[in-house]
């Protein structure tokens, strides 16, 4: 989770860069965006997960753009849910979308059939809704060489490989 939360946050850095949002908000929403998993309201309460986060988050004196994002980034978690209300929370939830599309790819567990584990499809309906409906002009093949970035020295990611992932995105 700490791999992920810090890769999130530099391409949530990166994406808002890209999209003129602030950088340093969608970074830092990015890399608190998964602390409430460790907690026992969330373990006990899994429904609450990116809630918790938005609470203790502004317990802790975060800004309340940043508290909302990591509440956000989980939108949207079935069809027909709302996207992010924030530009930040777009980004952190794109990022996140991003990190575990390319990842699972990178590790060959991509779904077959009717099968898909990891919730690959539901991450990808979810990243194409996010960029069409809040108007975001990010363009799919830079955002997956970014989070392609993120495994450098950890998983290989080919050219080849973007060029699968982006297929099924489209798909």
């Amino acid at each position: 989770v700490g791999d992920k939360s810090r890769r999130i946050s530099i391409l949530s850095e990166k994406i808002a860069e890209d999209a003129s949002i602030d950088a340093r908000q969608s970074a830092r929403a990015a890399i608190l965006s998964k602390c409430d998993l460790i907690t026992q309201m969330v373990g006990e309460f899994p429904e609450l997960q990116g809630v918790m986060g938005h609470h203790y988050a502004l317990a802790s004196g975060e800004h309340p753009a940043v508290a909302t994002a990591i509440e956000e980034h989980y939108a949207p978690r079935f069809a027909g849910d709302v996207i992010p209300a924030s530009n930040i929370g777009c980004v952190v939830s794109i990022a996140d979308r991003l990190d575990t599309l390319v990842g699972v790819f990178a590790a060959d567990l991509r779904p077959t059939g009717n099968k898909d584990p990891f919730a690959l499809r539901r991450a990808a309906l979810g990243l194409v809704r996010i960029l069409l409906e809040a108007d975001l002009a990010l363009p799919l093949a830079r955002l997956l060489a970014l989070a392609a970035e993120g495994f450098c020295g950890q998983l290989a990611v080919s050219q080849e490989l973007l060029t699968d992932i982006r297929t099924f995105v489209v798909e």
